[in-house]
This record gives structure tokens, sequence and C-alpha cells, in this order.
């Protein structure tokens, strides 16, 4: 059974692509696709909802789509990519996991992997004296890895490449006998804002949307996917649309409080308050970047605080993962694929939330309510009911 790893924040011509070229590659009649919630790894709110990037992904070519938790989705790739294998892992019928990169070469990612996976005295030497010169920890890393190696590994800058060497080093550190397949990018890179062909970038699309030309949108999706756009259009969303909520929580926080969110650290916390009287989100990005901090990590810690994710939530989930499997929908066809799913996960498997509490634990449930409350906070722009999620049965294609 083939697994893929995702975001679809939102699904285009290219996610189709990579679902039909993974099938081809790995063998595999079926697909199972571990996707981001309502809030995605860049720190990001999702353009369109969970239910809505579902539905799509199983209108092309997904058979069973599992929901990535919310602490895992908002996490740097390494936590983001171990919560995820571990979620496909867990299924215990996922056997293949195919993911896109710029390399399209495994060779390289498996060196890289067994450096940062068993992190010789050397490596973190070099790691820290890199972060003593106030570099970002992402580029530190990069500079200690091709010290180590002795090769050049700028390519392991794009977001994709980066993604492609965590999920390695997450089967290595799992133990996983998931087998890792790499397929080679086409067209739009990850940061492209323009659409000429009919593969453009998620960022194009997005900046697109903002813009409501749908026209020119048309030709980089799949046809059945159109109608959920337009639908949903009225319903985008945006981390700016919570400035004024961000800001009273800034301004009603300790300093104490703001150090124990996650990813803030190093005196974060006192920059943050010093700018709480911000005009916008991205007005406050600017204030707050610096040559220590990537606009991607100051992007998740405001998310952070906006939901309050915490150091010790994140903490524990890093060393005890996922402890239940949420199904948001899946075909029809493939209701056996589901059925066995349910009978070999080694974790208990949602697919209705009112009967969660018949079979999760304490801690389980601890999480799964964290996400139902982020999720409050994503649709109140849209004027849904609290415990909205609870209304929302699975997606069935």
């Amino acid at each position: 059974m083939l697994g893929i790893i995702t975001e679809y924040n939102p699904f285009h011509n290219g996610h189709k692509l990579h679902i039909e070229k993974s099938k081809l590659k790995t063998n595999s009649s079926y697909c199972i696709v571990v996707m981001s919630g309502n809030f995605t790894q860049r720190g990001e709110v999702a353009i369109f909802d969970k239910y809505a990037r579902t539905k799509m992904a199983l209108l092309n070519g997904a058979d069973i789509v599992l929901e990535l938790p919310l602490i895992f989705a908002t996490s740097s790739a390494e936590l983001f990519s171990l919560g995820s294998v571990d979620i496909l892992n867990k299924t215990n019928i996922v056997s293949k996991l195919c993911f896109g990169s710029e390399e399209g070469n495994l060779d390289t990612f498996f060196k890289a992997s067994s450096i940062l996976t068993k992190e010789p005295k050397e490596f973190n030497i070099m790691l820290n004296n890199f972060l003593d010169e106030g570099l970002s920890f992402a580029s530190a890393r990069l500079k200690a890895l091709e010290y180590i190696l002795s090769q050049d590994l700028s390519f392991l800058k794009s977001p994709n490449n980066i993604l492609a060497l965590e999920y390695i080093k997450a089967i290595h550190k799992l133990k996983s006998n998931i087998k890792p397949y790499t397929i080679l990018r086409e067209k739009a890179s990850f940061h492209s804002e323009d659409i000429k062909e009919d593969i453009a970038s998620a960022t194009a699309i997005r900046l697109a949307l903002k813009n409501k030309d749908l026209s020119s949108i048309e030709k980089a999706i799949p046809k059945n996917c159109y109608p959920i756009f337009s639908d949903n259009l009225s319903n985008m969303n945006s981390l700016d649309n919570y400035s004024s909520i961000l800001s009273y929580i800034i301004r009603t926080s300790s300093l104490d409080k703001l150090k124990n969110i996650a990813d803030i650290g190093e005196g974060l916390e006192n920059k943050i308050i010093s700018n709480a009287n911000f005009k916008d989100i991205n007005s406050l990005l600017e204030s707050l970047k610096s040559k220590r901090y990537a606009h991607t990590r100051l992007q998740r810690c405001l998310l952070h605080i906006l939901l309050d994710i915490t150091k010790q939530e994140q903490e524990y989930l890093k060393q005890n993962l996922n402890p239940y499997i949420r199904v948001l929908g899946f075909k029809k066809s493939s209701s056996d694929i589901l059925s066995t799913l349910i009978k070999n996960s080694k974790v208990p498997v949602v697919t209705n939330l009112k009967n969660a509490k018949k079979i999760l634990d304490k801690n389980a449930l601890y999480f799964l309510e964290k996400e139902i409350l982020a999720s409050d906070i994503y649709y109140i722009f849209q004027n849904k009911n609290p415990k909205y999620e609870y209304s929302m049965p699975m997606i069935m294609i």
C-alpha cells in the first residue's frame, strides 16, 4: 500500500500528477494520504478547510485521507515528518512512501540522513559553531552537514528536499519497514508566483485566489476541483484574519506564558511583547525578523501563540507520537481498505468524533480536543457554530 504526505493548500494539477506517478512508480493500486488539517507546517492558515481539500484529494486519486494532528502539522520539518511517517507506520498496511523532490535521487538523502540520525560528535561541534555565528538552525545544520560530507548540499535549501530528508530520517528513527521513493518535481518551483502552464505552485494559486482571479487558476487545477474552489471562494482564510485575536492574546500574556509556547526561545518573547502594537500579522513578522529566526519559524511561533501550543505538548508528542488515527474521508469503492485499516492499525482509528470517547484514552482525547478547539478558531470567520467538527461526517466520494 502506498502512502503520501501532503498539505494540499490547495489541491492542484501537480498534486494529481504526483499521486498518479507515485502509484505507477511503486506499482500500487491504492493510496493513503496523510494531510495537514486547517493549519500548515509553514505556520499558515489553510486557505480552504480540511473537508474541501479532502474532497479534492479523493476525487483525484486518493483512497483514504487521514488527518495529521495539529501539533505535528504546525511544527518544524523534522516533527512534521516524524508525525506523518508515524501515522503511515501505525496504519500497519502502508509499505511504501513516495514524495516529490527537486533532487530526484535518494542516495544523497540517505547519506545526510545517516549523519542526522547518528549525530556524531564532530557534527554537533560544527552545528554549535555555526549557531554561535548567529545562523538560523536550518542554515547551521546545512553547513555542518556540508562540512562532514565534504560536498555541496545547497539543494537541501529547497522545502521539498528538506522534507524528503526528514521523511527518510523519520523512517530510520521509527525503525519502520516503509520503503521510500521519490519523484522529480516538474515545471513550477515551490515558491513560483506565476501561473503560466498547467502545473503551478500552491503559492501561485493562493496568490491568484487572494486576488479573486479564478480564471488564471482554471488551467492549473483538475476540472472536478473547480466547483469546489468556486464554492469556497467566500470562505478563504489567512493568518492575517486573526491579527486582532493574536494582539489580544499577546497583550494579555505574561512573559512566562509566552516563553512556554512551542518554538519560542532566546528572548523572542520579549521582542513579541514589545511589538504588540501591530497593524497586522505581516507587519509584526517584519518587526520580528532576524538572521537567527527564519520567516517560517516566526510564523509558526505566532500560530502557536494563537492556538496555545506549548513546549510540553510538543515534547510529549515528540516522545510518544500519535495516540490515534483520524479518518477525514474515503472513497466508497475503497471501503474495504478502510475496514482493513481499522482492523490492523496499531492505534485506535477515529471515524466519528461522537464515538471518540469510547475508544480513546485520556491522553489521546486531550490532543483530539486540542484539534477541535483549533478548528473552532479556524471557523470563527466563517460563522460556524462552536464544535462545528462534531456535525461534519467523513467525506465519502
